[in-house]
């Protein structure tokens, strides 16, 4: 399956994630761009890591590190491609040879990286089969995303898409049953029966899934609430729809 340019590299930025990055044994970089005037030990260690395993240093103007970080307040100077083994295009994953059951998780607008990293490490620590995430109206996977997951992103399987309805209504067309986190209504979380090839869909913190995905939602889904708490944080439900599925086997 090949894959979407874009989705082939993950940038982090900032020396002490870099470096991090760096000496991890099972991670791969593509290369390391360091603003020319760039001094600090941390940075020595940095270019140590990089003639140690192998990897293209590029000494370049700040402005170089910066159009590449987004963040040039905080990038520090430097810049690293790190390899993403397991990320893939969503309409291109959708295409390939799927389990006969297969759970995915979606994320529609969720825009503070805090949660969609915590939401990351969760789903790949109790096996989902995919994390589907939209380029547009959703947290970009950098360094906060990362950190935010321990590292974990790299590890996981993450399905990359323009706009999460035209993936979803691709997975409807193939057999999936797509299933809407509702704080308000719907079925209790553990009461559904679900298909065997099903997608939870995770909406905004704030204003829940967005009227595109609204309109193929096949289910809505709810989690009991004890002692009048009204909601949870999307990272927490998410833990706790993920925690049912894995319940379940």
């Amino acid at each position: 399956m090949a894959k979407h340019p874009r989705d082939r590299y993950l940038t982090v930025y900032g020396r002490k994630p870099v470096l991090e990055v760096l000496l991890q044994a099972d991670l791969v970089v593509d290369k390391v761009l360091l603003a020319h005037r760039a001094k600090a030990p941390i940075v020595d260690q940095i270019v140590a890591a990089c003639a140690q395993k192998g990897i293209p240093l590029q000494r370049v103007p700040p402005a170089a590190v910066s159009r590449l970080s987004k963040h040039p307040k905080q990038d520090q100077g430097v810049v690293a491609d790190v390899c993403t083994p397991h990320m893939d295009d969503a309409l291109q994953a959708l295409d390939g040879p799927l389990p006969a059951r297969c759970r995915l998780l979606a994320l529609d607008g969720i825009t503070t990286p805090a949660n969609v990293g915590l939401i990351i490490r969760t789903a790949t620590a109790l096996g989902i089969d995919g994390i589907l995430l939209p380029r547009r109206g959703s947290a970009k996977l950098d360094a906060f995303v990362v950190k935010a997951s321990a590292g974990v992103v790299f590890r996981s399987a993450i399905w990359k898409c323009e706009r999460l309805a035209p993936a979803l209504q691709k997975a409807l067309d193939g057999g999936f049953e797509l299933y809407a986190l509702s704080g308000e209504q719907g079925t209790a979380l553990y009461e559904a029966a679900f298909a065997e090839r099903a997608i939870f869909v995770l909406g905004n913190e704030t204003h829940g899934v967005t009227p595109q995905t609204e309109a193929l939602v096949t289910q809505h889904l709810t989690i009991p609430m004890a002692h009048g708490v009204e909601s949870l944080n999307v990272a927490c439900a998410a833990a706790v729809v993920l925690g049912e599925l894995a319940r379940r086997g």
